[in-house]
């Protein structure tokens, strides 16, 4: 049954020869993205595992890095992903045992990570940005009943399928808290789909907004529109968030609702200044909040909610001395050094600087500050209120992913669909249905008539 993983590559090939690369990144890759876990995998001889999702990716992300060079209209944060997936090459094939493992890693990285990114930056700008920020949301909706199952009843169906018809043991585990199961959903773990529900909700702020002004680019008038007439969609999510019980999204996504609120004042670089200083406070205050949770010299009887602080702040005290030890490379994904019984590593910054070493942990921090300075770039240089407030949007969902990364590992789909926005926010220029003034950012205007798919 495994072998009906390789169909959605097989379509997307396919699609992508006869030209259709639209066709194949919104109705074959997306679904499989955001429809099917990462577990669901197939090994086919000389390969690492790949999922559904990404045999689709690799025709049409092949395709996308072909048009970027041609197309020669670079930008520093293509430098930034290519050096961070050489540098996970380079401290792979180096510290693996085995060195096809390395080689597997790298192969994974590559197209996780490079192939989406360069999808996202050539691919969705400007035809079809509504059309992608549109499915994206409903392909999450349509998992609301699997995740709310998951909730109630403490199985992921996701998990049951793999292991009666996919022959997938262990897949869609699920976690417990306060006798209700974490949802988890596609993603099977309910941090890192709280990312994508926190992300996804700041996407679909737009197209409230969209529908509500009745700009340009609209929903339509079909039930999805009136759905969000009625904010149907952004209060599932909540919802969904919540039945993850993650405390690091629920935190990102009141950052991320702050910032959404960025694009609704005229004085735009005044708001930004004055959000960054909230957030900041904020920050401070959490900052210390948590360190009185954890200010704990007897354990026993302690809450969940203190454990799971405690294990954070001891865990980011002792491994960054371990990560200066990897130097300029790391120890590698088996290769890091684990002390006190704490295997896993809940800060993504502090993990990328474990396994990639001091190459990696730069690139990262630089890959977050540069996708968070193009946002808010864009940001103040749209006049037109719809780019605006998708800048807005895309900021947001930045903070939700970043903020919430210094409490969980970057692992799933979730990899494929950050830097897909990571991309996709590089590339944002005028929309083509935008109406009323038109003074926005463009690499190459000569490009902007020209459809991406030719």
């Amino acid at each position: 049954m495994n072998i009906l993983l390789l169909i959605p590559g097989i379509i997307s090939f396919v699609l992508v020869r006869r030209g259709r690369t639209d066709t194949a990144f919104l109705s074959v890759y997306l679904p499989s993205l955001l429809l099917l876990p990462q577990g669901y995998s197939l090994r086919i001889p000389h390969l690492p595992p790949l999922s559904a999702a990404q045999f689709a990716l690799i025709p049409i992300g092949i395709f996308a890095l072909g048009q970027l060079i041609k197309s020669r209209s670079f930008r520093l944060m293509d430098a930034l992903v290519v050096l961070f997936v050489a540098s996970w090459a380079t401290t792979e094939i180096l510290r693996e045992p085995i060195v096809n493992d390395g080689i597997f890693s790298a192969i994974d990285s590559f197209v996780s990570i490079l192939l989406a990114y360069v999808t996202g930056r050539r691919l969705i700008e400007p035809d079809l940005r509504l059309e992608t920020v549109r499915r994206i949301v409903i392909f999450f909706l349509l998992t609301v009943p699997i995740g709310l199952y998951e909730w109630r009843m403490g199985t992921n169906p996701y998990g049951m399928v793999a292991q009666e018809f996919l022959g997938i043991p262990n897949l869609g585990l699920v976690y417990l808290r306060a006798g209700h199961g974490r949802l988890g959903g596609a993603f099977s773990n309910p941090e890192i789909v709280g990312i994508a529900l926190g992300m996804t909700f700041a996407l679909n702020a737009w197209l409230v907004l969209l529908n509500k002004k009745q700009m340009g680019a609209r929903l339509g008038r079909g039930g999805f529109s009136k759905l969000e007439r009625f904010h149907v969609p952004g209060l599932l999510l909540v919802l969904c968030i919540w039945c993850t019980a993650s405390r690091g999204p629920q935190i990102a996504l009141a950052a991320g609702f702050l910032i959404l609120q960025i694009s609704r004042v005229k004085y735009t670089k005044l708001a930004t200044g004055v959000v960054a200083v909230l957030l900041i406070v904020a920050a401070w205050e959490a900052k210390q909040y948590f360190a009185r949770v954890t200010d704990i010299s007897d354990t026993t009887g302690i809450s969940e909610q203190a454990s799971s602080a405690l294990y954070r702040r001891m865990m980011n005290e002792i491994y960054p001395p371990i990560a200066e030890m990897g130097g300029w490379f790391g120890w590698g994904v088996t290769g890091v050094p684990h002390v006190q019984g704490m295997l896993s590593i809940d800060n993504h910054f502090l993990l990328v600087h474990l396994i990639q070493g001091e190459l990696g942990y730069i690139l990262i921090v630089l890959i977050t500050v540069e996708s968070i300075r193009t946002a808010i770039a864009r940001l103040w240089s749209f006049q037109v209120l719809e780019d605006r407030a998708f800048a807005c949007s895309m900021l947001a969902a930045f903070a939700v992913l970043w903020i919430t990364l210094y409490t969980v590992y970057m692992g799933e789909q979730l990899p494929q669909f950050a830097f897909l926005l990571i991309g996709w926010g590089q590339s944002l220029v005028t929309g083509r249905t935008s109406s009323g003034p038109v003074v926005g950012v463009a690499e190459h205007p000569k490009f902007l008539l020209q459809r991406v798919f030719t």
